[in-house]
């Protein structure tokens, strides 16, 4: 490819996305288990205190990689015409943003650790910022393997990363390093990312820059980052306020009950996400497929995220205790109320590529502004006496968010409220009759078994209902999920259309 050669948007058929989408899963999956498998080790060598520190020092800086990442990632997978001076320019520009933010971590470090109460917040902030020129190495890299749907190289890239970051977490962890393990484990994380890009990819970035090129991306990716990072902040800022407000412990409980929830919930919303964006984009044009595969995708999300987080949920106490031990059970009924946020979250999950890929990005930003907006109000109008405080206002933000969301969906698509939802009725049926179920279920256990003799009742039992609820009262549903996960597994690809010839 030559650099002034365009690429247009790669051919979507269902055999290439559904093989996407088990590439992305088994990149997420795997993140999740190597993430999950750390967390509870970190769990037993570190203190509530620590874990505090290090997610508060984090926090800030994943905001700015937030926008080192992203800042064009929409911008070139969107974009009908990508040149190789479009890349560059990206990359480039990128690398200037990322040694800026550096800088001005190193200047607020010192007025960070004061507001934390802790003067080792300083340096702890100044080595996690290394992570912002890491992340810059590979962002235009990955934007472009994921317009090509290359999920493959991608998934190596974030295994082999994770799992040498890990490695060595663990091991400073284990040999009294504290939080210091952690934070040479995100360094690592990040740098072994992006040389295994540099290394297994043919076509590289360079460092020249095109004015034009730089406005075609920076208009559409300036509106696009700005919702993403609006809603990445949330998190991350609840997180900060609250642990200010409440304390390094405070934090750390909240900061471990979102990790217990988003360590799954990131498996499933990067998968969903990084095929949803390039596979809508390539139906713009039609309107009756673009419908389908919306509908079609929709159906598949509920009937898989409600199954996995519900149960979560109704079997919090076990999994808390079995996996953290007994001195983390003050979580058990925060992560059963995350753990049920998915009844509303999951079709907020397809929400914003179709907004993405329909041209709307500023529809999302004003759906996040508004849930930053009642976050922030929240915080300071209550003061966060508590951490159950702290977790209702979370709640409320999430129904505050996909109110507003649905109504600017059925402006973007022109769909009616009951389609909206249309595919969510039947997996929400299942999921309640499975939730009653582990309940009665764990009444009429012994009282004196162990979590994982209750969890090896009650997960079974669990799944059982819910399938058997979706066999009964919509047969078809489960097909063409078995049919999509079949095509993904097939060698070649297949003659079919795309995902939106499945018709739930």
């Amino acid at each position: 490819m030559t650099a002034v050669a365009s690429a247009s948007a790669p051919e979507v058929n269902r055999s290439s996305v559904a093989r996407s989408a088990m590439w992305s899963v088994v990149e997420n999956g795997g993140l999740a288990l190597i993430s999950f498998s750390s967390l509870i080790i970190y769990s037993r060598f570190l203190s509530v205190s620590d874990f505090g520190l290090f997610s508060i020092a984090l926090a800030v800086v994943e905001l700015m990689t937030m926008l080192v990442g992203m800042l064009f990632h929409d911008a070139l997978v969107q974009r009908p015409d990508v040149t190789e001076l479009h890349y560059d320019t990206a990359f480039t520009a990128t690398l200037g943003l990322s040694a800026a933010l550096v800088a001005l971590c190193f200047v607020i470090a010192p007025l960070f650790a004061q507001r934390a109460g802790n003067p080792v917040a300083a340096p702890v902030l100044m080595w996690i910022s290394l992570c912002l020129p890491l992340t810059a190495l590979g962002a235009t890299i990955v934007a472009r393997q994921r317009r090509n749907l290359a999920f493959r190289t991608l998934a190596l890239r974030s295994l082999i990363g994770r799992s040498v970051g890990a490695a060595v977490g663990i091991v400073l962890v284990v040999s009294g390093a504290a939080f210091w393990g952690l934070v040479a484990q995100q360094v690592l994380i990040v740098l072994f990312g992006s040389l295994v890009l540099w290394v297994t990819c043919r076509e590289r970035p360079k460092l020249r820059f095109g004015v034009q090129e730089f406005r075609q991306l920076i208009g559409f990716g300036s509106v696009a980052v700005a919702s993403l990072f609006v809603n990445f902040s949330m998190k991350r800022s609840f997180i900060v306020l609250c642990g200010i407000m409440l304390g390094t412990s405070a934090a750390g409980l909240l900061n471990m009950c979102f990790r217990v929830i988003d360590t799954f919930w990131s498996l499933a919303s990067s998968a969903i996400s990084q095929i949803a964006l390039p596979t809508l984009s390539s139906l713009t044009k039609d309107d009756k497929r673009f419908g389908r595969a919306f509908h079609t995708a929709s159906a598949f999300i509920c009937v898989v995220l409600y199954f996995c987080f519900v149960l979560i949920g109704a079997t919090s106490a076990e999994v808390v205790e079995l996996l953290f031990g007994r001195q983390w059970l003050a979580i058990t009924p925060y992560v059963t109320i995350l753990s049920l946020q998915v009844l509303i979250q999951a079709r907020r999950m397809v929400f914003n590529p179709v907004m993405t890929s329909r041209g709307r990005p500023r529809d999302l930003l004003v759906c996040q502004i508004a849930e930053l907006s009642f976050t922030l109000v929240a915080i300071a109008v209550s003061g966060v006496p508590s951490v159950s405080w702290a977790i209702g206002i979370w709640v409320a933000r999430e129904c505050l968010g996909v109110s507003i969301q649905v109504w600017l969906l059925r402006r973007a698509i022109n769909i009616g409220i009951r389609e909206v939802f249309s595919g969510s009725v039947v997996p929400l049926l299942c999921a309640i009759s499975m939730y009653g179920a582990v309940w009665i279920a764990r009444d009429a256990l012994p009282a004196g078994w162990l979590p994982a003799a209750r969890l090896a009742v009650l997960a079974p039992l669990g799944a059982g209902v819910y399938f058997g609820c979706v066999f009964l009262l919509e047969r078809r549903l489960l097909v063409d999920l078995l049919g999509f996960v079949r095509s993904a597994l097939q060698r070649k690809k297949g003659a079919g259309t795309g995902l939106e010839d499945n018709k739930p």
